[in-house]
């Protein structure tokens, strides 16, 4: 399968509001409420037009975490970054990959002058949206799956492989890809969560709240535990959550410090984490520690000695993952909202490290439906066995939804959802959920948004608004 050439006809924009059932902090700030956006692409191509579509969660205080942002700056700023994307695109022409590397540049370019210019994790929002609609566009067009264009490079990413991993390389990797038929779940415990049910304080309704409902209601056993910085209180913390985690026996664990560490107060922490005697479980099953050290500092600082280190926030450019490697940093996590092509190129390089490098995937809160469905796509086809999923543990439901819409998702994904009382769930069974229905026509995106439901912006070719 080669790669054709598509035309961009129209971009259109749109979102819904999300309220979460249970407050997230992202290091020092605490989520309650923000909005999904969505996009959808019409390309004109070989076989006619087709048109894609594309989801995110705009989470405050991630992609920038500038002290004076506050949460709806930052969601702002995120606007700004789809609109930026959407306003490039209309007349532009090439293969997808093609097309995502000149939207990207364009947007990083425009947003990064000015008196506002945005961080490059932000600024590559927008451009990531677009280059998930313009895959599902290019695989209708196709008529084929997101796993078949993949691994027939009809995306186009062999023709721009970077030079560490050559074009043949490339597409002989891609061409080994095969989708996952279920995935393990990790489910996030934040610092501040409650671990039993007799630590809860209010219910907002009666799904799960503590981590010891949500292991009963779920199976799960794979867990991220958030870190806040501090080393005494972060050791103290997790020796809780070991009580409880303690009688599930052999248990899969990820930290995550979100940028919250130096390096001297880690040192100090890994220390305490070798030395504490009722962590010896923990450490058994410790698969890696997540971004201890500031962005603008991790690729600066070499890994030290202990668990793997990975490189999330840290990975706002392509070739973010070689320089951590180069540092002794093991892994990297992919998400959709940083780019799916960027996660297949980060894919490659694991493989080709002979078993000295890894990806992880990780959530960023992805919510039931068109998020959801091709974040864990993305994830399980670049080589993921295990994902945090947390999305619909706080906020879920698929709000914004008409029930139509519900009943669409129901229907074409009945191994990946079931009934909820706000709308589909993830059908979670031990711990796993269920693949196989999202390896059909287009990048996991059956039934698709309705689109009636939003407040809309169009950006079209004929008109060039």
């Amino acid at each position: 399968m080669s790669a054709p050439a598509f035309r961009i006809r129209a971009v259109e924009t749109g979102e819904r509001p999300v309220t979460l059932r249970l407050g997230f902090r992202f290091g020092n700030t605490l989520v309650e409420r923000t909005s999904e956006a969505y996009l959808r692409v019409t390309l004109e191509g070989p076989g006619g037009t087709a048109q894609g579509v594309a989801a995110q969660l705009m989470v405050p205080r991630w992609f920038d975490k500038r002290s004076e942002r506050s949460n709806e700056q930052t969601v702002d700023d995120l606007r700004r970054a789809v609109a930026s994307a959407a306003r490039l695109a209309p007349g532009l022409r090439g293969s997808v990959a093609a097309l995502a590397a000149e939207l990207r540049a364009g947007a990083l370019a425009a947003l990064s002058e000015g008196p506002d210019p945005l961080p490059r994790l932000a600024a590559g929002f927008g451009p990531a949206l677009l280059e998930m609609a313009l895959i599902d566009a290019a695989c209708r067009a196709l008529g084929c799956s997101f796993a078949a264009a993949v691994q027939g490079d009809a995306l186009g990413l062999a023709a721009l492989a970077p030079p560490d991993l050559g074009a043949e390389p490339l597409r002989a990797h891609l061409a080994r890809l095969r989708p996952a038929p279920e995935i393990a779940l990790r489910h996030t415990v934040g610092y501040d969560a409650p671990l039993t049910a007799r630590e809860v304080r209010a219910r907002p309704d009666a799904l799960p709240v503590s981590l010891d409902e949500v292991i009963a209601a779920t199976g799960v056993r794979w867990f991220k535990i958030k870190l806040k910085g501090d080393p005494q209180a972060d050791i103290a913390r997790l020796e809780a959550i070991a009580t409880v985690l303690e009688p599930l026996g052999p248990v899969g664990a990820t930290l995550d410090a979100n940028e919250q560490y130096g390096p001297e107060a880690f040192a100090e922490f890994l220390a305490r984490l070798a030395a504490a005697p009722r962590l010896a479980g923990l450490r058994a099953g410790l698969a890696f520690i997540e971004q201890p050290f500031a962005r603008d500092t991790a690729l600066e600082t070499r890994a030290p000695a202990g668990p793997p280190l990975i490189i999330d926030e840290s990975d706002d450019a392509d070739d973010a993952f070689p320089r951590a490697l180069a540092l002794g940093w093991a892994g990297v996590s992919v998400k959709s909202c940083k780019g799916v092509l960027r996660a297949l190129l980060n894919s490659a390089r694991v493989a080709g490290s002979g078993g000295g490098a890894f990806l992880s995937a990780e959530d960023l809160t992805c919510q039931p439906g068109l998020c959801l469905q091709q974040d864990t796509a993305m994830a399980a086809l670049a080589g993921a066995r295990h994902i945090e999923r947390n999305g619909h543990h706080f906020a879920g439901g698929m709000q914004g939804a008409g029930q139509a819409e519900r009943e669409a998702a129901l229907a074409a994904h009945p191994d990946l959802y079931r009934p909820g009382a706000r709308g589909p769930e993830p059908a979670i069974a031990g711990g796993r959920l269920r693949l196989g229905s999202l390896d059909g026509p287009g990048f996991a995106s059956a039934p698709g948004p309705d689109f009636t439901t939003m407040n809309n912006r169009n950006f079209q070719e004929e008109t060039g608004q």
